[in-house]
């Protein structure tokens, strides 16, 4: 005889499933829902849903970026989780430089607004604020004479040293 789970299961469940796909989509690149949805499956999550993984990557704040092989993936971004810059975000950077009053990052069409929320993600004493447009991102210093340790800063935090 079938029982009907208690919440405290169902919620089990789901805090579990949850933290699987969140590690899933920090240790591989999904181009597609299904492929996630296969990838749960082959972990024992039968019977999952393409419209509960979309409600899990809309819970986990997941977005859409161009990888590091110029095909749109699944990328992590919460701020309740670990930021990881890797080659797929850096490898999205064309340049940083300033002009003795902002620093500068060009990126490849469509990643700018992604990688300054990643700049922005932990606030820095050196940056002031940061724009992030569909392929250019302008950090605005604190003080235009610590422009030099500001970009420092942003490239440290974009893994492009």
């Amino acid at each position: 005889m079938y029982e009907t789970p208690t919440s405290n299961e169902m919620f089990d469940v789901d805090h579990k499933l949850t933290d699987v796909c969140k590690r899933l989509l920090q240790q591989q690149s999904f181009t597609t829902q299904n492929k996630l949805r296969q990838a749960l499956v082959e972990l024992g999550y039968e019977g999952i849903s393409q419209s509960t993984v979309s409600r899990l990557l809309t819970h986990l704040g997941v977005v859409k970026v161009q990888n590091a092989c110029g095909k749109k993936a699944y990328c992590l971004t919460s701020e309740n989780s670990p930021v990881r810059v890797d080659s797929s975000i850096s490898s999205q950077i064309e340049m940083i430089t300033n002009n003795q009053s902002l620093v500068v990052v060009k990126t490849h069409p469509g990643s700018a607004q992604l990688i300054a929320r990643l700049i922005d993600i932990d606030p820095h004493a050196d940056i002031l604020a940061t724009i992030g447009g569909n392929d250019t991102i302008l950090v605005v210093p604190k003080h235009v004479k610590d422009v030099d340790r500001c970009e420092r800063v942003v490239r440290a935090r974009l893994g492009a040293l």
